[in-house]
């Protein structure tokens, strides 16, 4: 189960952590384009900087990961990465689309 995690894991980082932020930090610089999350503009003052936007991925997904390690049984504790990956594409496709619509 442990290499099922670690894929998991490592699935979410690049949907939900790297697709995310890269598209999120791109979207963002481009004349006219928001940050389309009112949590997360409210949070930041606005639209994220890059650093800004670093720190609330990295406070969120360490939320998320402490959540893992508190559900039981196991097999639960999967639904986390699950829904983080699932999650992180529909918000990199979305962002992309909003780019090239842009461009």
């Amino acid at each position: 189960m442990a290499s099922l995690d670690a894929i998991l894991w490592g699935a979410a980082a690049l949907a939900y952590g790297l697709g995310d932020y890269v598209t999120t930090v791109l979207g963002v610089r481009m004349a006219g384009v928001q940050e389309g999350n009112p949590v997360v503009r409210l949070i930041s003052g606005g639209d994220p900087g890059p650093g800004s936007f670093a720190v609330l991925k990295l406070v969120s997904v360490a939320l998320f990961f402490a959540t893992y390690w508190v559900l039981r049984p196991a097999v639960a504790r999967l639904a986390v990465p699950i829904s983080l990956t699932l999650l992180g594409a529909v918000v990199t496709v979305r962002n992309v689309r909003i780019i090239r619509r842009r461009a």
